[in-house]
């Protein structure tokens, strides 16, 4: 997503418990009015929520009003899918870069001698496969 802070713009992708900044990656740790990036903690207080997305909030961080919006150009930001059953990745269907639909096979899985599909549950972005054709997953 692009996140727009006063006038400066930034490429923002939450990943578990991680986040890339302009290709910068840190641990993220939330807690209520707080926010911890690697090392640094911010305290926040949301002065006034833009209604729409893209409509701009005041937000207070240290201390310091900042004006910030959000676009998240129609893809929703998910954590990783995970192998719902132990088994070995038959097949992959999708690459890193790739776009995906909602409900696109994009890995099938052998357990049981069964074979399950792994479906994408929404529209998006592959960032990362972690897994290979033959690896058993838990």
């Amino acid at each position: 997503m692009k996140v727009q802070v006063n006038e400066t713009s930034y490429d923002v992708d939450i990943i578990g418990q991680k986040i890339r900044v302009n290709d910068t990656e840190l641990s993220i740790k939330l807690n209520e009015g707080e926010i911890t990036f690697g090392e640094n903690t911010f305290y926040l207080d949301f002065v006034q929520e833009g209604g729409e997305e893209g409509e701009p909030s005041l937000m207070i961080v240290n201390g310091m009003t900042y004006l910030i919006s959000k676009s998240s150009f129609g893809y929703k930001q998910l954590k990783d899918i995970k192998a719902p059953i132990s088994g070995k990745v038959k097949d992959i269907f999708a690459e890193a870069g790739s776009k995906v639909k909602e409900g696109q096979t994009i890995a099938i899985i052998e357990a049981m001698k069964m074979e399950i599909q792994i479906k994408s549950p929404s529209a998006g972005i592959v960032k990362e496969i972690k897994a290979y054709k033959d690896q058993p997953v838990k």
